[in-house]
């Protein structure tokens, strides 16, 4: 048999499908081209790891930058400082822009590395050089103070400290300041939950925060919550109201307060309804924040409001409304508690 026949019989034995079936390549990409923030901090549609490693090879500065921006989200700082010190130390004189988002990228490397003085004058240099607007929002000094209210606005209701639950530590880049509120929605957990001793509720809280934090996407920098009140009537403080919520969606969390009430309350054979405890003490809590921040009476929303969602579940729903519809009828402020 000649030896350059026996290719061609082994290729017709393939068959026309063996021998054009095309190769699996992945999902599409393409490197960014400009260097804005809307594109550096945009969530990773085929992965971190994955677009990370799509950008190993990359020169341009837009692809650099972004690959740097991955490396800190995959929890890379010393990558991610070799990979900004290309753009910053090149032959070639990098232009304010793009220096502005590279001296960020670094310091919040030496952020990552627990050395965060050493990225003092490149935070500077960024506050100096930043136009973007979205450069310049993450550029706010971390330091934020709580919300201006009249008085205490929780005076005399007991609430469970964060500390209660044994939080995980915030990731403060990914959190905003909170303006003052100025209005309160209700959510529930969407998890049924019966349990009323308070270790067990301290686990949920627990559990919801890590679900946030670890499988969002993006994720979130803490809890999304500002409060969450048990099926005992416990009210637990979530985030901390100096920085805006993660509840309600995108800009609906600005200036929103944002209240989940344990449970699930769906018209499902698996599903409960809100506790008498649960409902006073939400009560409660709403009309005290609205009389300390001077939130109007019309401002109660259910989550429901913002988004094409049944939270917090048809047998939360109208208790939430009846309560809106009574702080409504007193008129303008809140003057007092529920009777």
């Amino acid at each position: 048999m000649s030896l350059l026949w026996f290719p061609l019989v082994l290729a017709s034995c393939m068959g026309p499908a063996s021998m054009h079936r095309p190769m699996h390549r992945g999902p599409s990409y393409s490197e960014p081209t400009q260097v804005t923030g809307r594109e550096l901090f945009a969530p990773s549609t085929i992965g971190a790891e994955v677009e990370a490693e799509r950008l190993a090879a990359a020169h341009a500065t837009a692809g650099l930058l972004r690959r740097a921006w991955l490396e800190l989200e995959l929890r890379r700082p010393e990558a991610a400082l070799d990979t900004t010190a290309t753009v910053l130390f090149a032959p070639e004189r990098v232009s304010s822009h793009d220096e502005s988002f590279a001296r960020y990228l670094r310091a919040e490397a030496y952020r990552l590395q627990g050395h965060p003085e050493r990225g003092r004058y490149d935070l500077d240099r960024a506050r100096a050089l930043a136009l973007d607007p979205d450069l310049q929002r993450r550029l706010l000094p971390r330091e934020v103070t709580a919300p201006a209210a009249t008085g205490n606005p929780l005076a005399g209701l007991a609430i469970q400290p964060r500390t209660a639950w044994q939080p995980r530590p915030v990731v403060p880049r990914l959190l905003d300041p909170m303006r003052r509120p100025s209005r309160v929605t209700i959510h529930h957990s969407a998890m049924l939950f019966r349990d009323t001793r308070a270790a067990a509720s301290a686990a949920q809280i627990a559990r919801i925060q890590r679900e946030h934090m670890t499988q969002r996407s993006p994720a979130y920098g803490d809890i999304g919550y500002h409060f969450l009140i048990d099926p005992s009537g416990r009210i637990w403080e979530g985030r901390d109201l100096r920085y805006q919520g993660a509840h309600a969606g995108g800009d609906n969390n600005i200036a929103n307060i944002g209240i989940c009430l344990l449970g699930n309350f769906m018209n499902r054979g698996d599903s409960q309804g809100p506790t008498a405890a649960q409902v006073r003490s939400m009560e409660q809590l709403v009309v005290q924040l609205m009389r300390g921040y001077g939130i109007d009476g019309n401002a109660l929303f259910c989550h429901s409001d913002f988004k094409n969602t049944e939270c917090p579940g048809p047998r939360m729903r109208p208790i939430v409304q009846r309560l809106a519809q009574r702080l409504q009828e007193r008129g303008g402020y809140v003057a007092g508690s529920e009777d």
